[in-house]
């Protein structure tokens, strides 16, 4: 059931970072443009794209962290069993990471609603609400890993020393 649940979320997750990404892009582009033949300018456009880089840039973490995509640091040959152990220690010493971003984004995210933004039309904390949504999703895909990660060390024989 979480399988599918997270399928679905990655799915979102990535369809809306690549919707945002492509929106930063033809923002900055378009501001560009106009700014440096036309002589227009876009205050608005600085705002925008930073709002759209920081939901890409969470929501793509999240999507890695789920790939195991971030960065990585083998302890002992890549096809030791040992490896699937600490594989499953770094995703508790993540969870901790996780549960600060949730957490105390929410926070920061709350108190945004008292700021608004200086050239868009809303508060600060669409800016900052990144960070526990995508807190969220790394929970479930955390969750996820530790399931797999668990149920293909305790698959492993004693006798077994390397993983496929």
């Amino acid at each position: 059931m979480l399988l599918k649940f997270n399928n679905l979320l990655e799915r979102i997750l990535t369809y809306v970072s690549v919707l945002l990404l492509a929106a930063f892009i033809i923002v900055v582009f378009v501001k560009v443009i106009a700014r440096n033949y036309f002589d227009i300018p876009m205050v608005w456009a600085d705002e925008f794209s930073l709002l759209c880089f920081l939901w890409t840039v969470f929501l793509g973490a999240a999507i890695a962290l789920r790939h195991k995509k971030h960065f990585i640091v083998d302890l002992a040959p890549s096809k030791l069993r040992l490896n699937l152990g600490f594989d499953i220690f770094s995703h508790i010493i993540v969870l901790s990471f996780i549960y600060v971003m949730i957490v105390y984004g929410y926070q920061f995210t709350l108190s945004g609603f008292s700021r608004a933004s200086n050239a868009l039309p809303f508060t600060v904390a669409y800016f900052f609400a990144p960070i526990p949504i995508s807190g969220v999703a790394m929970l479930l895909f955390t969750i996820e890993l530790i399931g797999r990660d668990t149920k293909r060390f305790l698959k492993l024989n004693r006798k077994e020393v390397y993983v496929d």
